[in-house]
């Protein structure tokens, strides 16, 4: 991997916390009743009125908030390590366009300047 010992903590590290801190917020966002920030995703998708109903439900004391915390940062840890083993070569992704070709990451270098970014892209392919 090309990636500087630095920055490959670093990445590490703030997924973690990226991880623990969105987990947070969403079931913060469930006790105090705000439906209408929990979904971004699917792109084509949103909370029909009755699903959020039956979440405003939900009373979330500190046992299942601490609960929800954990499954939500669980899943999303999953799907980072999955990314990350894409990433890494030791797994294929599951649709491909075309013949896969591994990929990698790479310290920044002024010669290699991207032309697209990833997450721009990212909710306009789903």
């Amino acid at each position: 991997m090309k990636l500087s010992k630095n920055n490959k903590k670093s990445l590490l590290v703030s997924i973690h916390q990226l991880i623990e801190e969105n987990a947070s917020h969403t079931v913060n966002d469930l006790e105090h009743k705000r439906t209408n920030r929990l979904i971004n995703y699917p792109s084509n998708g949103g909370l029909t009125d009755v699903e959020k109903s039956e979440l405003e439900k939900l009373e979330v004391n500190p046992t299942l908030k601490s609960a929800l915390r954990k499954v939500f940062a669980s899943n999303t840890a999953e799907v980072f390590f999955s990314f990350l083993n894409i990433i890494d070569g030791t797994a294929d992704p599951t649709v491909e366009f075309g013949e896969w070709e591994e990929v990698m990451l790479v310290d920044f270098d002024e010669e290699n300047e991207m032309d697209s970014m990833l997450h721009d892209d990212f909710y306009g392919t789903y």
